[in-house]
Protein backbone atom coordinates (compact mmCIF):
# COMPACT_ATOMS: atom_id res chain seq x y z
CA UNK A 1 0.00 0.00 0.00
CA UNK A 2 2.96 2.45 1.22
CA UNK A 3 4.79 1.14 -2.40
CA UNK A 4 1.41 2.56 -3.87
CA UNK A 5 0.82 5.69 -2.57
CA UNK A 6 4.54 6.78 -3.13
CA UNK A 7 4.15 5.57 -6.76
CA UNK A 8 1.01 7.69 -7.20
CA UNK A 9 2.86 10.81 -5.70
CA UNK A 10 5.70 10.38 -7.49
CA UNK A 11 3.46 10.03 -10.34
CA UNK A 12 1.84 13.02 -9.58
CA UNK A 13 4.63 14.77 -8.78
CA UNK A 14 5.97 14.49 -12.86
CA UNK A 15 2.89 15.48 -14.23
CA UNK A 16 3.38 18.53 -12.66
CA UNK A 17 6.69 19.19 -13.63
CA UNK A 18 5.58 18.61 -16.91
CA UNK A 19 3.01 20.76 -17.08
CA UNK A 20 5.21 23.30 -15.74
CA UNK A 21 8.00 23.40 -18.20
CA UNK A 22 7.55 25.89 -20.57
CA UNK A 23 8.28 24.63 -24.07
CA UNK A 24 10.32 27.78 -26.01
CA UNK A 25 8.49 29.17 -28.98
CA UNK A 26 10.64 29.18 -31.97
CA UNK A 27 10.26 31.93 -34.48
CA UNK A 28 12.21 31.97 -37.72
CA UNK A 29 15.66 33.25 -38.09
CA UNK A 30 14.20 35.68 -40.83
CA UNK A 31 13.04 38.99 -39.49
CA UNK A 32 8.99 39.80 -39.43
CA UNK A 33 7.62 43.42 -39.11
CA UNK A 34 4.31 44.75 -38.88
CA UNK A 35 2.71 48.38 -38.70
CA UNK A 36 1.02 48.61 -34.88
CA UNK A 37 0.09 52.98 -34.61
CA UNK A 38 0.81 56.27 -35.97
CA UNK A 39 0.57 59.68 -34.68
CA UNK A 40 0.70 62.50 -37.68
CA UNK A 41 0.68 66.42 -36.87
CA UNK A 42 0.95 69.25 -39.06
CA UNK A 43 3.92 71.29 -36.89
CA UNK A 44 6.78 74.08 -36.48
CA UNK A 45 10.60 73.32 -36.03
CA UNK A 46 12.88 75.57 -34.33
CA UNK A 47 13.63 77.77 -36.96
CA UNK A 48 9.64 78.53 -36.96
CA UNK A 49 9.42 76.54 -40.85
CA UNK A 50 6.41 74.81 -41.32
CA UNK A 51 6.86 70.51 -41.22
CA UNK A 52 5.19 67.59 -41.35
CA UNK A 53 5.92 65.13 -38.55
CA UNK A 54 5.12 61.21 -38.19
CA UNK A 55 5.80 59.12 -35.62
CA UNK A 56 5.24 55.51 -36.92
CA UNK A 57 5.23 52.39 -34.09
CA UNK A 58 5.69 48.82 -35.77
CA UNK A 59 6.14 45.34 -34.28
CA UNK A 60 9.55 43.04 -35.04
CA UNK A 61 9.75 39.49 -34.13
CA UNK A 62 13.40 37.88 -34.70
CA UNK A 63 13.70 33.82 -33.73
CA UNK A 64 18.00 34.76 -34.12
CA UNK A 65 17.99 37.94 -32.41
CA UNK A 66 19.83 39.60 -34.60
CA UNK A 67 19.15 42.62 -34.80
CA UNK A 68 20.63 45.98 -34.88
CA UNK A 69 23.78 47.69 -35.94
CA UNK A 70 26.47 48.77 -33.62
CA UNK A 71 28.34 52.00 -33.69
CA UNK A 72 31.64 50.01 -34.86
CA UNK A 73 29.53 48.48 -37.82
CA UNK A 74 31.38 50.57 -40.66
CA UNK A 75 33.31 47.59 -42.96
CA UNK A 76 31.43 45.15 -44.74
CA UNK A 77 28.77 43.99 -45.02
CA UNK A 78 27.35 47.07 -43.08
CA UNK A 79 28.51 49.84 -45.63
CA UNK A 80 26.73 50.83 -48.96
CA UNK A 81 23.14 49.82 -48.78
CA UNK A 82 23.24 47.97 -45.70
CA UNK A 83 24.73 50.90 -43.54
CA UNK A 84 21.38 51.04 -42.69
CA UNK A 85 18.53 48.36 -41.78
CA UNK A 86 15.35 50.11 -41.38
CA UNK A 87 13.85 50.71 -45.25
CA UNK A 88 10.74 52.34 -45.85
CA UNK A 89 9.19 54.42 -49.14
CA UNK A 90 6.89 57.23 -48.26
CA UNK A 91 3.66 57.22 -50.99
CA UNK A 92 1.00 60.35 -51.01
CA UNK A 93 -2.55 60.20 -52.06
CA UNK A 94 -3.58 61.65 -55.25
CA UNK A 95 -7.16 61.25 -56.75
CA UNK A 96 -7.45 57.77 -54.26
CA UNK A 97 -4.55 56.36 -55.90
CA UNK A 98 -1.05 56.12 -54.33
CA UNK A 99 2.08 57.86 -55.86
CA UNK A 100 5.91 56.80 -54.79
CA UNK A 101 7.75 60.09 -53.86
CA UNK A 102 11.26 59.36 -55.59
CA UNK A 103 13.32 62.37 -54.14
CA UNK A 104 12.76 62.05 -50.22
CA UNK A 105 16.14 63.17 -48.34
CA UNK A 106 16.24 60.44 -45.11
CA UNK A 107 13.48 56.96 -45.28
CA UNK A 108 16.38 54.42 -44.20
CA UNK A 109 17.70 54.64 -40.77
CA UNK A 110 19.44 52.66 -38.15
CA UNK A 111 18.22 50.05 -35.68
CA UNK A 112 20.62 50.02 -32.65
CA UNK A 113 21.97 46.34 -31.84
CA UNK A 114 20.14 44.69 -28.92
CA UNK A 115 21.76 42.27 -27.14
CA UNK A 116 19.62 39.31 -26.81
CA UNK A 117 19.64 37.48 -23.04
CA UNK A 118 19.28 34.18 -21.63
CA UNK A 119 19.11 30.95 -23.24
CA UNK A 120 16.15 32.02 -26.12
CA UNK A 121 17.40 34.37 -28.47
CA UNK A 122 14.11 35.77 -29.99
CA UNK A 123 13.73 39.49 -29.85
CA UNK A 124 10.20 40.86 -29.86
CA UNK A 125 9.89 44.65 -29.48
CA UNK A 126 8.27 47.80 -30.53
CA UNK A 127 9.90 50.43 -32.65
CA UNK A 128 9.39 54.40 -33.27
CA UNK A 129 10.56 55.89 -36.05
CA UNK A 130 10.00 59.54 -36.44
CA UNK A 131 10.11 61.41 -39.88
CA UNK A 132 9.55 65.00 -39.96
CA UNK A 133 9.18 67.11 -43.36
CA UNK A 134 9.74 70.98 -43.41
CA UNK A 135 7.97 72.80 -45.93
CA UNK A 136 10.51 74.80 -47.78
CA UNK A 137 8.49 76.32 -50.11
CA UNK A 138 4.51 77.04 -50.89
CA UNK A 139 5.54 75.01 -54.35
CA UNK A 140 6.65 72.13 -52.35
CA UNK A 141 4.23 69.06 -53.68
CA UNK A 142 4.67 66.70 -50.88
CA UNK A 143 3.17 69.29 -48.54
CA UNK A 144 -0.09 70.06 -51.00
CA UNK A 145 -1.18 66.10 -50.05
CA UNK A 146 -2.87 65.23 -46.50
CA UNK A 147 -2.72 61.32 -46.82
CA UNK A 148 0.59 59.37 -47.59
CA UNK A 149 1.33 56.10 -46.41
CA UNK A 150 4.61 53.90 -45.54
CA UNK A 151 6.10 50.21 -47.01
CA UNK A 152 8.82 49.52 -44.41
CA UNK A 153 11.16 46.62 -43.94
CA UNK A 154 14.59 45.49 -42.10
CA UNK A 155 17.60 43.89 -42.50
CA UNK A 156 19.31 41.69 -39.69
CA UNK A 157 22.92 41.62 -38.97
CA UNK A 158 23.31 38.19 -41.25
CA UNK A 159 21.31 39.98 -43.95
CA UNK A 160 18.07 38.20 -43.63
CA UNK A 161 14.58 41.15 -45.04
CA UNK A 162 11.59 40.91 -43.28
CA UNK A 163 8.49 41.07 -45.04
CA UNK A 164 7.38 44.19 -46.42
CA UNK A 165 4.53 46.05 -44.29
CA UNK A 166 2.71 48.77 -44.33
CA UNK A 167 0.95 51.57 -42.67
CA UNK A 168 -2.88 52.45 -43.21
CA UNK A 169 -3.83 55.66 -44.38
CA UNK A 170 -1.94 58.56 -42.07
CA UNK A 171 -3.85 61.62 -42.70
CA UNK A 172 -2.79 64.71 -41.63
CA UNK A 173 -5.63 67.68 -40.40
CA UNK A 174 -5.64 70.79 -42.51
Amino acid sequence: MKKNCNLLILSILIVVIMMSCKKIQSYPDIPEVHFKSYTAKNSFDLLGNETKAVELVFTFIDGDGDIGLKQTDTISPYIGEYKNNYFSTLYVKENGEYKKIENIAVSNYTIPYIEPQGQNKTLKADVKVKYEYTILSANDSLFSYDTIMYEFYIVDRALNQSNIDSTCDIVFEK
